[in-house]
């Protein structure tokens, strides 16, 4: 995809959104926000943020075990890229690790395309054991009850296929070679057989556990109290249900989800409307707006970038 199509994508998404988020303000009595609350919004950005970071260490680690190496700020900008690539095209995720390894590719001779596949599997991996841990612990009993049944009766299933992606994503290079040749010539040097051991997972978590930190942080501000349990369930339901190939993102689904699953824990839906907008500004906008940075400053420094300035001259 062309970057001018991203724009377009970028722009009109906004701009519907801002359209939205207006509708809301004028149709909802939306509390608002001071001293403490701000600061509780300010430091959900801060763990958002600090979760790429931990993005970017595991798509790393997962390149040193391949023989190369690239520095942890690189590994952060590969991060936000990828960020912005799954929430600016739709099924953007499937994309990620091309916006990963292209970060990197004037640091790494070697393919990273093997590394930058674990590094995302290994976060749905988490998010599907998230989703099922949550649900099971916390079972919703809310104002939609086939939907609360329907989340206990599958919870048990995803969690078992979460874990069985976690760890068995440790035998990537032994499925290689059951890809089509085409793909598996652009990959088969980068994907190796490598367990996700105890440093892996503290970057898997270490992600996950700030994004839904973020999550729990804003709703707080708006004096909804989720239990720990909850507030997995909530930001790992509906993070797996955006995923699927629809909107960039999940926009619009995520949010939808997100008051589903609220609801189905007895949250009313008007008073979840406002921190579900406030949140995905955290999570969506903020992250969103520091790929274009990231990846702007990639380009500019990349040999391409300067091959044209040369050329210019």
């Amino acid at each position: 995809m062309s970057p001018k199509r991203v724009f377009w994508i970028a722009g009109i998404a906004a701009v519907l959104y801002a359209g939205f988020a207006y509708w809301v303000v004028t149709n909802f009595e939306i509390p608002p926000l001071r001293g403490a609350a701000l600061l509780l919004v300010a430091l959900a950005a801060v763990a958002q943020i600090g979760a790429k970071w931990f993005f970017g260490l595991l798509f790393r680690e997962s390149i040193q075990k391949t023989g190369s190496d690239v520095s942890r700020w690189s590994a952060f900008k590969a991060a936000l890229v990828g960020a912005g690539v799954a929430r600016l095209i739709p099924a953007g995720g499937a994309i990620t690790p091309v916006a990963l390894s292209w970060t990197v590719r004037d640091e790494v001779e070697a393919s990273t395309a093997g590394p930058g596949i674990r590094t995302v599997l290994l976060n749905y991996a988490g998010l599907l054991m998230m989703a099922g841990a949550g649900v099971a612990l916390d079972r919703p009993r809310g104002t939609i009850p086939v939907f609360s049944t329907s989340l206990v009766v599958v919870a048990p299933i995803v969690l078992a296929i979460g874990g069985l992606l976690m760890f068995g994503s440790g035998r990537l290079g032994s499925i290689s070679k059951y890809l089509p040749r085409f793909i598996r010539a652009k990959v088969e040097k980068s994907m190796i057989n490598h367990r996700a051991g105890w440093e892996s997972q503290a970057y898997i978590w270490g992600r996950l556990v700030l994004e839904a930190s973020a999550l729990w942080l804003v709703m707080r501000a708006f004096g909804l109290d989720l239990t720990l349990s909850q507030t997995v369930a909530v930001f790992a339901v509906s993070q797996l249900i955006g995923g699927l190939p629809g909107t960039p993102g999940g926009l619009g689904v995520i949010e939808l989800g997100m008051g589903v699953v609220l609801a189905a824990y007895g949250f009313p839906g008007r008073s979840t409307v406002a921190p579900i907008l406030v949140y995905r500004v955290v999570s969506y906008w903020l992250p969103a707006g520091l790929s274009f940075l990231a990846g702007g400053s990639t380009f500019l420094a990349s040999d391409e970038a300067k091959a044209h300035a040369a050329d210019a001259d």
